[in-house]
This record gives C-alpha cells, sequence and structure tokens, in this order.
C-alpha cells in the first residue's frame, strides 16, 4: 500500500488493474481509472463519474499473491 503522485508509476498502475487485476488503484472518492497532470494539478477519473477530479495522490495497493488450496 502506497500513496503516490508520480503519474508514470500511477497509469503502470492503472494497466495493471485493467489487465491483471494484481493491483487496486484508488482515492478517497473511489476507484481510479485514469490519471492525468493538468496545469500542475493532478487529476483521476474516477470510476462511473465520467469527469476530471483534482487530487493530491492516489492509493495503489498491491494484491498479495496466494497459496490456493484445491479441494481433494
Amino acid at each position: 500500500m502506497q500513496w503516490s503522485t508520480n503519474v508514470r508509476q500511477i497509469k503502470a498502475a492503472i494497466w495493471d488493474q485493467a489487465f491483471i487485476g494484481g493491483t487496486r488503484v484508488s482515492c478517497p472518492m473511489g476507484r481510479v481509472v485514469a490519471i492525468r497532470r493538468r496545469k500542475g494539478q493532478l487529476q483521476a477519473m474516477i470510476f462511473g463519474w465520467g469527469r476530471w477530479y483534482n487530487v493530491e495522490d492516489v492509493l495503489i495497493e498491491a494484491k498479495v499473491a496466494g497459496h490456493k488450496k484445491s479441494p481433494r
């Protein structure tokens, strides 16, 4: 779990969230699906909201790959 303002790191985490499912990218308003920097401000698009919101930073959570026991 890590708070970040680095756009490249956040974009990589969003890609992972979308295609692999190994991370979760969020901010206090909800799940982040896109990120950009506009006029020096970090802006995030929140899932289902349809517009850009100014955010200070976003939370990147990596899911731990646990061992799944198969039933016998």
